[in-house]
């Protein structure tokens, strides 16, 4: 009775509430239910929500977050805290649900609320807010925009982030600190020309090429004061619970994982990179796994059986001597006792790869290594210049977008090749081609009257509009990404690195036609460029693999975010494989198939020596009995 009477005094007190306080509570009702909204179009981005349901919503979840705060605080008095933590909050779920479940029935309404629960806890299962350290040393805008994108997401999340980088934000945003490193490394955003791309990093020695630019000299970066006073006396009010980097080829910034004794999580904006998969001792099979360096898909021939090997191979020993001038480095700015920088990638708690298995292949990954492909594409709604809008609403034909991303100056490429791509825009009209060109002005004279050409552009609001039709694309895979979320189909010319794996791959998956660089004529880019327009099974595969794409339990940030506070809860090495302890002996099994083999010999050569021994033996009765019947006769 004495409960009973404290409800209906409540509801009393609620019945005399000032107008304002009424609609306090009326806001804050449909403020939860967009909350949970916002929530259900993250993790079902394709899931809309009718009105009815949103107004079943908006009448009862409010009822809900007050039972669950209610239980909170109960459980928060028990254990004599005076704030109410993350533990309580999932206590109080996992006490209510059945409540809830039963709730819904009686008033059957079970599917929507329901659903919401469910997001509701997902989306509850997090830690408290940490403070994380991001160091992002690499000056390349296409690599940090993952890492952008990521951080962000973490600070929206509750979490502070200190984030090191070439790229600081344009606006603030809550959580998020910014230390600017611009300025202090060589720009590569625009700064690639045809003579870099084909002289230095479209080669064999390309790996010896990027090291000059993103190694040693990223790893300099240490000296500045900011990092020095950041090394010698890191904050401890509180201090780093969490480091997240992409380390890239600048290994030596994994003693920041020593220095703090905290997890630390790696991204990849490109698939896994032989070194890190020999270092770690994934699992690799190279019959079906192709190298970071070779194009090839499975099933594979021989031939590209043993090139892939021969690459594997030479590009680990290629990647472990360029790393000595780094171990140097290391000892001779931090001291001795540090272990070589490649033996310090078994530090690392998590990788985050930048890798989608419907689109880029079917790959064996330990635990610690989670793909969250598509964690970059985020549509910020940026407005676009009112004369490029104009431009592209009002083509009616279509237009094709043409970029070789953000490092490469297709003004510098020969004048050859510039003229096959204007001859092959004129084909193509009416359909217009809106080309990213850094500096207009050094293209060759007569631009076909379809073309526009612009500096910048912000990529996913051109990829998502109503009007576009082919995505011309060097094949980086955070362009194609975008390009796949959107259901747009594309020309690949890859240039370097994995790009020519990238656009191979989809071929094969029909929503891309590939033309090679050094054998680009107009017929054959015309053709390319002709069938992605004119043949309507490009588009429609290219729509299936935005479904795939999307098609996800959880979207990449979700992903990114779960896994980086379980290993800030649980610790680096939950997730750490027993086989990187190992010597890389028993690690083979060299021991074991040596035992084997030491067996075998020793069985062999017991059989022989028992096949004499019978043989020398028969030998002899033989011999006996010849000599004795020599004598009787």
């Amino acid at each position: 009775m004495k409960k009973i009477g404290i409800v209906k005094a409540q509801k009393n007190s609620k019945n005399v509430a000032p107008m304002g306080e009424k609609k306090k509570v009326k806001k804050r009702k449909e403020t939860y239910g967009i909350y949970v909204y916002k929530v259900l179009k993250q993790v079902h981005p394709d899931t809309g929500i009718s009105s009815k349901a949103m107004s079943i919503m908006n009448s009862f979840i409010n009822d809900i977050f007050e039972r669950i705060a209610g239980e909170a605080s109960r459980l928060s008095g028990y254990n004599k805290k005076s704030t109410i933590t993350s533990r309580e909050i999932q206590t109080a779920v996992r006490l209510l649900l059945p409540a809830f479940k039963m709730w819904c029935v009686l008033k059957g309404i079970a599917a929507s609320l329901l659903l919401m629960a469910t997001i509701l806890c997902f989306d509850i299962r997090s830690c408290d807010g940490l403070r994380i350290l991001g160091l992002f040393p690499f000056q390349s805008k296409s690599h940090f925009a993952m890492a952008g994108n990521l951080m962000r997401g973490l600070a929206e999340r509750g979490h502070q982030v200190d984030v090191y980088s070439h790229f600081p934000l344009k606006q603030p945003i809550p959580n998020y600190k910014d230390y600017s490193l611009a300025g202090t490394l060589p720009d590569l955003m625009n700064n690639l020309t045809y003579q870099v791309l084909t002289q230095e990093l479209g080669t064999p020695m390309a790996l010896n090429n990027w090291l000059k630019i993103s190694g040693l000299p990223v790893c300099k970066l240490m000296d500045l004061p900011v990092f020095r006073r950041l090394f010698e006396e890191p904050p401890n009010d509180p201090s780093y619970d969490l480091i997240v980097s992409e380390v890239s080829l600048s290994l030596c910034y994994l003693v920041w994982n020593r220095r703090l004794n905290v997890p630390m999580v790696d991204l990849m904006t490109t698939v896994p990179a032989d070194w890190l998969n020999w270092a770690r001792r994934n699992p690799v099979n190279l019959a079906v796994d192709p190298s970071f360096l070779t194009p090839y898909i499975p099933p594979m021939t021989f031939l590209e059986r043993l090139d892939n090997v021969i690459t594997y191979y030479t590009t680990i020993v290629k990647f472990n001597l360029g790393m000595r001038e780094q171990d140097t480095w290391v000892e001779q700015n931090f001291g001795p006792g540090y272990p070589s920088v490649v033996e310090m990638l078994n530090d690392l708690a998590l990788l985050l790869l930048n890798y989608q298995p419907t689109l880029n292949g079917q790959r064996t990954f330990p635990p610690s290594i989670v793909p969250v492909g598509g964690l970059h594409v985020v549509d910020r709604n940026e407005t676009l210049p009112k004369d490029l809008q104009k431009w592209l609403d009002d083509s009616e034909a279509g237009f094709v977008y043409f970029t070789f991303g953000s490092m490469v100056r297709i003004e510098t490429f020969p004048k050859r090749i510039i003229q096959t791509f204007y001859k092959t825009f004129e084909k193509i009209a009416p359909v217009r081609v809106l080309w990213k060109i850094v500096q207009p002005k050094e293209l060759p004279p007569n631009l076909p009257s379809n073309v526009m050409t612009q500096t910048w552009l912000p990529q996913v609001q051109i990829l998502k509009h109503k009007n576009i039709r082919a995505f011309i694309t060097h094949g980086g895979l955070m362009g194609t990404h975008e390009a796949i979320y959107y259901g747009v189909p594309m020309v690949g010319i890859p240039l370097m690195a994995d790009q020519h794996f990238n656009i191979k791959t989809y071929v094969t998956k029909g929503n891309a036609v590939k033309v090679e660089l050094q054998e680009i004529t107009t017929e054959k880019l015309t053709s390319a460029v002709s069938q992605v327009l004119k043949n309507p099974v490009y588009k429609k595969n290219a729509a299936q693999l935005s479904k795939s794409f999307r098609d996800q339990p959880m979207s990449p940030m979700d992903t990114a975010v779960f896994w980086i506070e379980y290993v800030a809860r649980h610790g680096k090495n939950v997730l750490r494989l027993p086989v990187v302890d190992m010597p890389w002996w028993q690690a083979n099994l060299l021991d074991v198939y040596g035992c084997i083999l030491g067996a075998l010999i020793i069985l062999v050569y017991l059989c022989i020596k028992i096949v004499k021994m019978i043989t020398q033996f028969f030998t002899s009765k033989l011999c006996i009995y010849t000599n004795s019947k020599t004598k009787t006769n």
